[in-house]
């Protein structure tokens, strides 16, 4: 038996579930689907019946498991406490190990083993965004002793749909006069395989001496999964970890942004990674309302409560067609509140939710608060 099924602190966390079903709503899988064992309380079910030997482990146990997206609404929503990130993330190591680990998320495994990045590219493809960069410094990758480094993470970097996060960002931290770098030799945060319960350990390894060698005090990234690896996995003590809209605000209360007026609606998506993973939900609200003219808007899901845009958890890479469906249930509720303009704070949230409102038709625009901020940077701006 697995080493989890018989680890006692384990099965204390199982079996503090007492099944009120409170968790039920707060599910997006569930919201979306609508059985049992795509439930928080149908998944915690399977994994009592795996410890007490009801139930072998199996494809359908697999299946049902790894289309928890881990956006941790159900841990939020749970009276009693029900650590339920953790008997989730435990589950998936007892799959890991097991021929029941699906098959779409071990071939993202040995991408990210063979080529250290979750798209299979050649390292050097890593720079392509850089390439329509306007006045590109000469030494924006791998300087020594610069004061911020930043973590450009797979997402941002090797999906040309979201190379304007990266670019929006060097422009922003360029009219701040903020002295900067980019990791020249940088490899997947892991999280990927960490979310899939694999072993992490060489990634880690790297990114921290390639990191801890340049020799910054910071280190910034807008997505909000490698600031969860960095933060809380990797936890560097030689430099502090910063979300990039924790910086950005910094920068803003300091007078370094001049930003100039947008005259627009906007509503604000909390990513699952930075809001609930790592309880960050002030900073971005008060970038966005530091922008002259821009109407605010809460969608009705927010903050702790938000509702995932779907792109999180490896479940694109499970079941595509429930990614999708969460992603238009979230572009819906922006809609409902008249928004032009939904902005996040994660380039996956991003990607998610922009694919879906061209796919869905729904006439809402989708951006990452550095490009809004950089549009309120630009000469003009209205």
């Amino acid at each position: 038996m697995n080493q989890h099924l018989t680890d006692i602190e384990y099965q204390e966390k199982v079996f503090r579930c007492i099944h009120c079903g409170l968790c039920l709503q707060s599910c997006p899988t569930y919201s979306v689907v609508g059985t049992e064992m795509d439930a928080p309380r149908g998944r915690i079910t399977m994994m009592r019946a795996l410890i007490t030997g009801r139930l072998p482990l199996s494809e359908a146990i697999s299946r049902h498991i790894y289309t928890c997206i881990g956006c941790m609404a159900c841990k939020i929503a749970c009276p009693s406490g029900v650590i339920t990130d953790q008997i989730f993330h435990g589950a998936k190591e007892i799959i890991a190990g097991s021929q029941f680990f699906p098959a779409s998320i071990g071939e993202q495994a040995q991408r990210v083993r063979a080529t250290n990045n979750i798209a299979g590219e050649p390292a050097a493809n890593r720079f392509l965004w850089t390439e329509n960069l306007a006045d590109k410094p000469t030494d924006l990758f791998g300087k020594p002793g610069a004061e911020v480094v930043v973590f450009t993470g797979c997402v941002s970097a090797l999906y040309p749909l979201v190379y304007g996060i990266l670019q929006s960002l060097v422009g922003v931290l360029r009219a701040a006069n903020v002295d900067f770098t980019v990791g020249s030799d940088e490899w997947c945060c892991g999280y990927p395989l960490y979310e899939a319960g694999l072993d992490v350990a060489e990634l880690k390894a790297h990114n921290l001496a390639r990191v801890e060698a340049l020799g910054a005090k910071t280190l910034i990234t807008t997505c909000p999964s490698c600031y969860y690896m960095w933060k809380n996995q990797y936890a560097p003590t030689s430099f502090k970890v910063l979300h990039a809209t924790e910086y950005l605000a910094q920068l803003v209360q300091e007078g370094r942004l001049p930003l100039r007026a947008l005259n627009t609606r906007v509503t604000y998506h909390d990513p699952c990674d930075l809001g609930r993973r790592n309880q960050v939900y002030d900073t971005p609200r008060q970038l966005i309302r530091a922008i002259p003219g821009v109407e605010f808007v809460e969608m009705k899901a927010n903050r702790e409560n938000a509702f995932c845009c779907g792109g999180g958890g490896n479940l694109e890479s499970v079941d595509v067609e429930l990614s999708r469906a969460v992603a238009r249930t979230r572009l819906e509720q922006a809609r409902d509140v008249g928004a032009g303009i939904l902005v996040s704070a994660c380039q996956q949230c991003e990607r998610t939710l922009g694919m879906a409102a061209r796919r869905e038709r729904i006439r809402v625009k989708v951006m990452d608060i550095t490009q809004l901020l950089e549009e309120a940077l630009k000469d003009g701006a209205t």
